[in-house]
């Protein structure tokens, strides 16, 4: 993988028990591993820095996760992640597909919500400002961003216009429209699907494979006749080719970044995508997730449906022409 590729802000979006905070750990081992594979472009899983991620005890991998006060904690001063480190680490590794309540239980916080506070924000800004202390590289992994309150939100805002040279920061997401949407748009949206791309989603998957080859085709008239049919269609089916769409550029993306163990396409399905994703350069991905991400919005405040589609194939054919 091309690491001068990857951006140095991802939000992987997925819903509970989607993955997506796996899919995130496993992308900072690789960053960190010292013996890739290069065949394959996976991280050797027996360096010393593999070792160290699996554990969770990697010096450049930090956490931020929502937290309160548990039963018979006292103290003015919120509490901030590294107070708990341990016990995230055990809930992490004893159950990777963690959800907010198991946490929350872990924590024994009663019917508290967590919060990821302007003291996490603070913290992470501290952490931050020294070199790797092992790697090239440093990682923020925040899970569940969207319990940041609103000056912890602002303060990560200003690390996202500036961040440290050599810093990643992962998002781990389970309901992305409650962040800013100036966070949103500082992050390179990757939607984390929960399983592989089923039967009753194979409708909506031609729909855009079919807009994708008409572009590659260069079929103008085809293509805008594909977007005149997609704008009559029901509001639903909109909304569910446009999710279908982004789980499906979620698979190119990972191909494109050679990482063939977080693809969840099979062989055959791969073997099609290949000369599509020859054609996808490493601007398109986060701008085609800009455009797709903006259509179900549009689609709820009743906006004409028309243009919507025909700006959308519109991207689509001319930034796939080469």
């Amino acid at each position: 993988m091309r690491i001068d590729r990857l951006s140095h802000a991802i939000l992987f979006c997925g819903e509970e028990g989607s993955g997506a905070l796996p899919l995130a750990l496993s992308l900072a081992q690789y960053l960190h591993c010292t013996n890739k594979n290069t065949v394959d472009q996976t991280p050797c899983g027996i360096c010393p820095a593999c070792a160290k991620t699996t554990k969770l005890i990697h010096p450049d991998i930090h956490f931020a996760v929502p937290v309160n006060k548990p039963k018979g904690m006292t103290g003015s001063r919120p509490p901030v992640t590294d107070d708990f480190i341990e016990l995230w680490r055990e809930a992490c590794l004893n159950n990777p597909g963690l959800t907010e309540q198991d946490w929350y239980n872990m924590l024994d916080i009663e019917n508290k919500q967590g919060t990821i506070s302007v003291a996490e924000a603070e913290a992470m800004l501290r952490k931050l400002q020294f070199k790797p202390f092992e790697s090239s590289v440093k990682v923020m992994i925040i899970w569940l961003p969207e319990r940041m309150n609103l000056p912890a939100g602002n303060k990560l805002l200003k690390i996202l216009e500036e961040p440290p040279a050599g810093t990643y920061f992962f998002l781990v997401s389970e309901h992305p429209y409650l962040l800013l949407p100036t966070i949103r748009s500082r992050c390179m949206n990757i939607p984390v699907p929960p399983g592989h791309l089923k039967a009753p989603d194979k409708e909506s998957i031609r729909d855009i494979e079919e807009l994708l080859d008409l572009c590659l085709a260069g079929k103008a008239s085809l293509v805008l006749d594909w977007a005149e049919d997609m704008a009559v269609r029901s509001r639903e089916y909109q909304k569910n080719f446009v999710n279908q769409s982004l789980r499906l550029l979620r698979e190119y993306f990972m191909i494109s970044l050679d990482l063939p163990d977080q693809v969840r396409l099979d062989r055959e399905q791969q073997i099609v995508a290949t000369p599509r994703i020859a054609h996808m350069n490493s601007d398109f991905f986060p701008k085609a997730y800009e455009q797709l991400n903006a259509i179900p919005e549009q689609i709820e405040r009743n906006v004409n449906a028309r243009p919507l589609f025909c700006s959308l194939a519109f991207f689509f054919f001319v930034s796939l022409q080469k």
